[in-house]
């Protein structure tokens, strides 16, 4: 057996406030006993709250040791723990650090004259407040035991106190809280009961003293900072913050990347603790969800992450049980595991004072989650203790969470913990004497309820207010569907909203007419414009048409050649890994002192995720629906495939797949030329629609000399109609006619775009001495170049094609009212303007 641990102070003084609480409350038993109830319930409670690894089982051992023999009777003890697991490792520490106690078993030892004073048994609430075959044994008598409620009522039988020490009492009264509360106030009704927690203002502990009736007379509060000046809790918590390289983000599997970081911090402190000549080895504990049904199982996922990280098979344990069992926690104490994945919720207060870092992929975000990750990260293992505070790697437990979410409990908890303050506020600093009103505490009155108004009077009442109200949007339709009580409720709430509505929805023309109605004249009759014969157009315009279907194939293996040409591919192969900068922020410490070193950050790499990157590949390779992705994806493995082969690169066919997606991910603009050239060699040519005879529009249309059909067509903008003017009253001499060329109309002139839309220019016109097909020049008008709107992905698409026969179209817009040029930039990927736009430059090709 090891040695008795010398008390902290901190302990000394709880052990004495807890003996003192005992002993006055038995004092007060004895002197009135016929309010024994009352005084149980009412000042027979005592809180100690008291960080995870602060020993408080330790402090509850040594208060029970010192009061054998201190009190007017004998005192018997039943220790309650919140799982099964908790009950060996309880009896372990108190047969350590509490020998003289004699420890018992309620399921097998029920004899009321081999008890004596100061004697504990330790079990769960399960085990005697439920419903199920093991708590109904303990309680059924049987031919050699007591039932355990017989048991109970034969103790006080002999004059025995009954005390109730309940240990992680945050976690005792979860969803069998009303069976707890039941049998403690039937059964056990104990003189003295002592809760214990780590977790201050709790929700569950709460309810259970609600259930109870109990009041907490007594409080003994030990804040965190005694813990870590006893050398018994680690100095800091660090929050490990992982950076990753622009870009790289989208290509990282998030939950590896962190296992990684937190594998590497492992391993810095495995190294630290040789360093120091401790021989210890350090523990990471992993916590991952529960299995979602349909899903993998996230433990065996998280192992073959720990396994690509390179965390050795023999090294890993995991548990998976609802609940602890004695195996789960002697892992912690196994040197040969390094690294603990468990499902299991982390409030279970397991002892693991090896574990110096913590990963959870728990979506939980709530202070409970917080806490417990302080407390299974803060305990100091006593071969570290001679170094305490000297040693600030050693000095910090470290948390690494895959969802920045998270970090909004953990920060809670730590907030909550570092608020708590030293606090004994005991009945023995305030009571002389007692006054106890011999009768039973009234029933609590009932919560004033908040009474709605009248709901409608009639049946037909409500239905026409319900009626009217979703007919207005303010109830939805489905609760027509629902009881009366539930639709008067809705109702009422309705006629609340549409009361404070007071301002008119539309006035005037409604919104979707005024947003699409184009300005026309006063006189809407339309009528026929012919086209101006003299005027040289062509009978036709040539139009872009997609590739045929039937060589669909050959294109794809043109666009192949043509990106695995452009692509840095070769450098891509080797691309496995990339790197990422593991910082910590520390979560107690207020301010760095200064002199301390730095964040404690390392680079580490980190491996690229083919899962990610193909995820993030199918968006880059899925521009064009007339391509099939699949398709194109084989024709671009069997070109690399070839230049593998020929360059005599040892790669693996996975490695070739990742080198596509990357490439189509970081380098699209490869794929896009590549595409826009294949489409250049592979569109097809059609002027089989001819230009219309006659153009409608509104009577009275402003007449224009070079027009197509001798006037400024309706339906133009601003912008189109000053360029129009600029065209039909051109003295370069340049142009001889122009045409407004209509979106989407089966004559006009159009090109094909990579993605396999289609473009259509504003305007067509002839120009005089151009080389181009029929002497035709293409021009886009822009708004003024200020906008987003023209950095659009569809607008640097646009720009960067020719038409198979017209070739260039030229792009303008007006800055500071003069037309400029726009032109493609590659280097900026951004469109820009390079000078002011002539008519006479259209004659040019480029």
């Amino acid at each position: 057996m090891s040695d008795r641990y010398a008390l902290a102070r901190y302990q000394t003084n709880a052990v004495e406030a807890l003996t003192g609480v005992v002993t006055k409350v038995a004092r007060l038993h004895d002197t009135d006993p016929d309010q024994r109830n009352q005084i149980a319930l009412k000042q027979g409670v005592t809180l100690l709250q008291s960080p995870t690894g602060s020993g408080k089982t330790l402090v509850l051992g040594r208060m029970l040791e010192g009061l054998r023999g201190a009190l007017s009777r004998p005192t018997v003890w039943l220790w309650f723990t919140p799982y099964t697991g908790l009950v060996a490792q309880t009896r372990d520490a108190l047969t350590e650090q509490a020998g003289s106690l004699r420890l018992r078993d309620v399921g097998k030892d029920r004899e009321a004259p081999g008890t004596h004073d100061g004697d504990v048994f330790i079990q769960t609430w399960k085990t005697v407040a439920a419903n199920d075959a093991n708590a109904r044994k303990v309680r059924r008598k049987s031919e050699s035991k007591l039932s355990l409620d017989e048991l109970i009522a034969e103790w006080r039988s002999k004059g025995f106190f009954v005390g109730v020490v309940i240990d992680e009492a945050h976690l005792n009264f979860g969803a069998s809280a009303k069976a707890a509360a039941r049998f403690y106030l039937d059964i056990l009704r104990p003189d003295f009961t002592i809760l214990a927690t780590a977790t201050p203002n709790d929700d569950k502990l709460k309810a259970f003293s609600t259930q109870a009736g109990v009041d907490v007379a007594s409080r003994i509060v030990i804040p965190r900072s005694e813990v870590v000046d006893a050398g018994l809790n680690k100095v800091g918590l660090k929050l490990g913050v992982i950076q990753f390289r622009p870009g790289d983000e989208v290509l990282i599997d998030h939950e590896q990347a962190t296992l990684t970081a937190a594998w590497s911090q492992h391993l810095r402190i495995k190294d630290q603790l040789n360093a120091r000549g401790i021989t210890l080895t350090p523990l990471l504990l992993v916590q991952v969800e529960d299995q979602a049904k349909g899903e993998d199982d996230p433990v065996e996922r998280v192992k073959a992450k720990l396994h690509d990280v390179g965390v050795p098979p023999s090294a890993i344990a995991t548990h998976t049980s609802g609940e602890p069992d004695p195996n789960f926690h002697t892992l912690a104490y196994d040197p040969d595991i390094e690294v603990l994945v468990f499902k299991v919720a982390v409030a279970t207060g397991f002892d693991a004072p090896r574990a110096w870092s913590l990963v959870s992929v728990r979506p939980n975000r709530g202070t409970d989650f917080g806490l417990q990750i302080v407390g299974r990260i803060m305990r100091v293992h006593p071969l570290v203790r001679p170094f305490h505070k000297q040693d600030e790697l050693l000095d910090s437990g470290y948390v690494f969470l895959t969802d920045p979410n998270m970090q909004v409990g953990l920060q809670s908890a730590v907030d909550e913990i570092k608020a708590v303050q030293e606090s004994i506020e005991l009945i023995t600093d305030r009571l002389d004497f007692m006054d106890i009103d011999p009768t039973p505490p009234a029933e609590a009155a009932a919560e004033p309820r908040e009474y709605l108004p009248a709901p409608p009077q009639t049946q037909q009442e409500r239905t026409t207010r319900l009626e009217s109200l979703v007919a207005s949007g303010m109830v939805h339709a489905s609760v027509t569907e629902l009881p009366l009580q539930a639709q008067d409720e809705a109702i009422q709430k309705g006629e609340a909203w549409q009361s404070a509505v007071q301002v008119p929805l539309f006035t005037g023309l409604p919104a979707s007419a005024a947003a699409t109605a184009d300005p026309i004249p006063a006189n809407p009759n339309l009528r026929a414009y012919p086209l101006k014969q003299d005027l040289g157009l062509p009978k036709a315009l040539w139009r872009e048409l997609a590739p045929d279907p039937t060589s669909i194939n050959a294109m794809i293996d043109d666009i192949a050649k043509s990106f695995c040409q452009r692509a840095d591919l070769k450098s891509l192969l080797m691309k496995r890994k990339t790197k990422a900068h593991l910082s910590f922020e520390d979560l107690f410490r207020e301010v760095v002192a200064e002199g301390r070193s730095d964040d404690g950050g390392i680079d580490f790499g980190v491996r690229l995720s083919n899962a990610k990157i193909a995820e993030r590949a199918q968006l880059a390779f899925q521009f064009n629906d007339a391509i099939d992705i699949r398709a194109l994806k084989r024709a671009l493995l069997n070109e690399l495939k070839s230049i593998v082969e020929n360059d005599g690169l040892d790669v693996t066919e996975t490695d070739m797949r990742r080198a596509i997606d990357l490439a189509g991910m970081l380098q699209p603009e490869a794929l896009k030329e590549a595409i826009k050239e294949a489409n250049g060699r592979n569109t097809r040519l059609d002027n089989s629609a001819e230009i219309p005879l006659q153009y409608f529009g509104p009577d009275g249309l402003a007449p224009a000399n070079r027009s197509a059909y001798g006037v400024y067509p309706a339906r133009m903008n601003l912008e189109e109609r000053s360029f129009a003017e600029l065209l039909d009253q051109d003295n370069s001499g340049a142009v001889k006619w122009w045409l407004r060329n209509p979106e989407n109309e089966t004559w006009a002139t159009r090109l094909m775009l990579p993605s396999g839309k289609r473009f259509f220019p504003d305007f067509v016109v002839g120009v005089v001495n151009r080389t181009s097909k029929d002497s035709i020049a293409l021009i886009e008008i822009k708004d003024d170049g200020s906008t987003g709107r023209l950095q659009s992905d569809n607008n640097i698409e646009k720009i960067r094609v020719h038409h198979r026969e017209y070739r260039n179209v030229f792009w303008t817009y007006r800055s500071d009212g003069v037309w400029v040029r726009a032109a493609y930039e590659g280097s900026l990927h951004r469109i820009v303007d390079q000078k002011q736009f002539e008519i006479a430059e259209i004659v040019f090709i480029n």
